[in-house]
């Protein structure tokens, strides 16, 4: 009789998991049902805010829901990073990191540290851009040796502005100080727009900038002197790199990913990174992105977490010698 009792029981119970195996099944292949909140921790309307709309809109009709914006701007994308690792981790509330966010600026601040592949889900890279470094049009420099012996001659003479402390662009000069050994002073901005009328009217002597700066360029009313990839960028073929112009080694970039909260189902996170990735892969897709200026990454959320690491090993050192700290 407890023979069969037993047997009863244990039927019953690989019954049940069986019934919650098909449910979890069912959930995932039903995925997603509603429309999917995407958190873009930058104000809207810029060339990245435009270049994730072009995905997404493509990774939509892939899901098969909407996928709605939502800016929530604030600490240099802390304010929208933060609320989106805050959010239930159902899959239906995910947005975009940039190595500003998931990398720099926890460096900087220890009360933001964030560790790759644990405190957010990595879904899919999605793009990368180098920067150029640029000078006003009535400014004496007109290559990185020039500036570069100005700098060294006159410290804390010359000062070089970035769109927030943290920013790609800011940790271009301080870079340029760890590298070559210079007092170049740093001038933080309110945003991309005020730090190129800035350096247009010459208040500061350069800064890092991102394709958009391009239309000036052409206009003369900015001069590149270098862009910061490992290569030339196909936005400024015949500007040299960093490394070709006298700073081996020298590579500064800016990358966004996908990402959601913490603790995603894996199948929901492929399911996300199938239709991102596929979406970056279309040629409708990649020549709007790439006529912005922009790389097409893609990638695993594997490879995300691991240049996630990378860049924090690559950076911490340059973040210490500079005695970067948030205020």
């Amino acid at each position: 009789m407890n023979l069969n009792i037993r047997k009863m029981a244990i039927d019953s119970t690989l019954a049940l998991a069986a019934v919650l195996l098909m449910a979890g099944n069912a959930a995932s292949q039903a995925y997603p049902n509603k429309p999917i909140t995407f958190v873009y921790p930058y104000p809207a309307g810029a060339g990245l805010d435009i270049a994730l709309r072009t995905a997404s809109q493509d990774a939509s009709r892939r899901l098969g829901q909407p996928i709605v914006f939502v800016s929530r701007p604030g600490a240099g994308g802390r304010v929208g990073f933060e609320s989106l690792m805050r959010s239930p981790n159902d899959g239906y509330t995910i947005g975009a990191a940039t190595n500003a966010i998931a990398v720099f600026q926890p460096l900087i601040d220890q009360k933001l540290f964030v560790e790759p592949g644990k405190d957010y889900t990595a879904i899919s890279l999605a793009i990368e851009t180098p920067l150029v470094l640029v000078t006003g049009a009535n400014s004496p420099f007109r290559d990185v040796k020039g500036l570069l012996a100005n700098a060294r001659a006159n410290p804390g003479k010359l000062n070089g502005g970035s769109s927030g402390v943290g920013t790609g662009s800011h940790l271009g000069i301080e870079m340029i100080n760890v590298m070559a050994g210079t007092n170049i002073v740093h001038i933080p901005f309110n945003g991309a727009t005020a730090v190129l009328v800035a350096a247009m009217s010459g208040e500061i002597n350069m800064v890092f900038s991102s394709a958009e700066t391009k239309p000036h360029i052409t206009s003369g009313k900015l001069i590149a002197l270098a862009t910061s990839g490992s290569k030339r960028w196909h936005e400024f073929p015949n500007v040299p790199t960093m490394s070709e112009a006298g700073l081996t080694g020298f590579v500064n970039g800016s990358w966004t990913g996908i990402v959601g909260p913490a603790g995603m189902p894996r199948e929901m996170v492929m399911r996300l990174n199938q239709a991102y990735t596929e979406a970056l892969k279309t040629v409708e897709v990649r020549e709007k992105l790439e006529a912005a200026g922009w790389v097409i990454l893609a990638g695993t959320p594997e490879e995300f977490t691991a240049l996630a690491k990378d860049d924090m090993e690559r950076f911490r050192p340059i973040i210490k010698a500079a005695n970067l700290k948030m205020n």
